[in-house]
């Protein structure tokens, strides 16, 4: 009775070790391990492009989109329209996006036109964005990394098709009309519209770092990365954001509203 008893308690601690394990790097600002950018095969995410020959036998984390050797060239990140590659191992996505605008121009219903102020603002996304949109705008598959030599792991047959893809319920694939404004000059917005918070603003809620919104602004414009702390190091919220959107803290950190 008492050895089974024994046994029953290894089970149990083993199985919250292992539970403990799995949740960790789930929650925010405890790193990559586990989260939704985990694409190792450990995580079972990986076995969607790491099966039969391509099988990495390092089940490595950081390959998919980071190597120490071989990476993308500085003639290569201009060909692509990047200023910023930190050894980059993914294929750039090289797609014209059309981007988010809330009303036609000239709508007579909107006084002032003081909807547009963003339009006449907005750019391409910047090589922050690129490297986010290499996988999430649908174009680029997953599995298509690794520069020369090449290797016998970049497959490059598997897209992101579900939710994480941007773009659904447009026309083109990879479309952003109906996804948050990138690309576009923040201070330009601010000298505008009375309804945007200062750049020199910190963001409200659980903040502990003390970002304020020039912290997350890249040559002065709003990017993917600027809601979204994609290694899951020092942000407070889920879905990799800087601080979480409860009471919709992260929009109120810039819309005063």
């Amino acid at each position: 009775m008492r050895k089974n008893m024994l046994v029953l308690l290894c089970v149990a601690l083993g199985i919250l070790m292992m539970s403990s394990v799995g949740v960790a790097g789930l929650n925010p600002g405890t790193g990559i391990k586990q989260t939704a950018h985990d694409l190792s095969v450990a995580t079972g995410r990986g076995n969607l492009w790491n099966a039969g020959s391509n099988v990495d036998s390092l089940d490595r984390i950081c390959i998919y989109c980071h190597a120490p050797h071989h990476t993308l060239t500085t003639a290569g990140a201009a060909a692509a329209g990047l200023t910023y590659y930190p050894l980059w191992n993914h294929q750039v996505t090289t797609a014209v996006y059309e981007l988010y605008s809330n009303t036609p121009i000239g709508n007579p219903d909107i006084p002032n036109n003081i909807s547009h102020q963003l339009n006449a603002t907005l750019t391409q996304p910047g090589s922050i964005s690129k490297l986010c949109l290499s996988c999430h705008d649908g174009t680029v598959a997953v599995n298509q990394y690794g520069y020369a030599p090449a290797t016998s792991y970049n497959a490059g047959n598997v897209f992101i098709t579900s939710q994480p893809r941007f773009g659904i319920g447009v026309a083109a694939q990879g479309g952003l009309q109906n996804h948050h404004p990138i690309g576009f000059d923040y201070g330009a917005v601010f000298a505008i519209d009375d309804e945007i918070k200062d750049p020199a603003s910190t963001l409200i809620g659980n903040n502990p770092y003390g970002l304020t919104i020039n912290d997350l602004l890249f040559g002065n414009k709003m990017e993917c990365a600027s809601c979204h702390d994609v290694h899951n190091t020092k942000n407070t919220g889920n879905k990799f954001l800087w601080v979480e959107d409860t009471n919709s803290n992260l929009c109120l950190s810039c819309h005063a509203k």
